[in-house]
């Protein structure tokens, strides 16, 4: 059987989580990241997706097989020339709170031996000079495999600004037609406020979040409604904010309407990785299905409400498209519309 072509491409960070959730259920060193989270979203409405991504050595070894038969392409994974602190735990503690240490005093807690992994990743991380952080690895041009020049579109999730800035030239001369970035906390701060116009200036959408905006317009602006209007301005299409409270916002260039999509409630057993998982299903239903922006939108809500519920990609991949469906329909009738200078501050 012939291989299907790929027509989107997801680049980012790939790690291996342990999660212990608000249900205190253990997830023990699954594959996560921003990148596969966004990969699994995009999974449930099309495949083979390819995935851009660099990792350590036995990571392919290990998961590798179970990661194809999902539906992912893994040419545009490959082994890092340094070695890469991908360990990532989280202790899940509010739908927007958790930890990432006291690794020691939460397995005891729960009565439960720490996996020795997790205590050898612990002193490495403290004392070895020579791992690197995945979000520091850049992002070339020749990460991306021949196999994947047909691409149509390109979602960048959460990497560094060079990695972001520096692949988007290489992109489009390469003919990609829908360019997608989510942005990154790492760059979001008022010294970098000067060169954001420049890296989504020709941008199709730019997912980021109601405090990253904060966080990056706090030096320059008091109202919030003042920092969406710049933000506005920096050349994008459309920008698509997942709101502090709950919900999304949907800005587009050429228009004074705000559309905001609501969030399907959910009890919040794991909210990490849920607005990756929104901007994977968002991406396919855009780029593959050439659906509306609003419905792209809302399926996407409905996704990461589903992601929300349970831990780890594995609980995203097995979502039943009848349940997103049905929530999306819910929320169709919950949309409302607002003016920039409507927004509270």
């Amino acid at each position: 059987m012939p291989q299907s072509e790929i027509t989107t491409i997801i680049c980012g960070l790939i790690q291996r989580e342990t999660i212990i959730n608000r249900n205190d259920q253990v997830s023990i060193d699954r594959p996560g990241g921003h990148a596969l989270y966004a990969a699994s979203g995009y999974a449930l409405f099309d495949n083979p997706v390819g995935i851009v991504a660099k990792v350590n050595d036995k990571f392919l070894e290990k998961y590798g097989k179970e990661l194809t038969q999902n539906g992912f392409d893994l040419k545009g994974v490959t082994p890092s020339t340094r070695p890469i602190n991908a360990m990532q735990y989280y202790r899940i503690n509010a739908p927007d709170q958790w930890e990432t240490s006291n690794i020691k005093r939460h397995f005891y807690e729960l009565g439960l031996e720490v996996p020795k992994f997790l205590l050898q990743q612990d002193i490495h991380t403290k004392y070895d000079s020579s791992t690197i952080k995945a979000e520091d690895i850049p992002l070339l041009s020749s990460d991306f495999p021949p196999e994947y020049r047909s691409a149509q579109a390109v979602l960048l999730t959460p990497m560094s600004f060079i990695s972001h800035n520096a692949s988007i030239p290489f992109l489009k001369k390469s003919g990609v037609s829908t360019l997608m970035i989510r942005s990154s906390p790492s760059y979001m701060t008022p010294p970098k406020l000067p060169t954001i116009a420049s890296l989504l200036k020709g941008i199709d959408f730019f997912f980021t979040t109601e405090q990253e905006i904060r966080t990056l317009f706090k030096s320059r602006f008091d109202r919030y409604e003042e920092m969406l209007s710049a933000l506005k301005g920096f050349g994008e299409q459309y920008c698509i904010i997942k709101c502090q409270k709950s919900g999304y916002m949907i800005l587009q260039a050429d228009s004074t309407q705000i559309c905001v999509v609501p969030d399907y409630a959910v009890f919040v057993i794991d909210p990490i990785g849920d607005f990756d998982c929104f901007c994977g299903v968002f991406a396919a239903n855009y780029a593959k299905n050439q659906l509306p922006v609003k419905e792209c939108a809302l399926k996407a809500s409905a996704a990461a409400s589903i992601c929300r519920e349970g831990s780890g990609i594995d609980y995203i991949l097995q979502s039943l498209p009848a349940l997103i469906r049905m929530r999306a329909q819910t929320l169709y009738r919950q949309l409302t519309w607002c003016s920039l200078s409507s927004l509270a501050n």
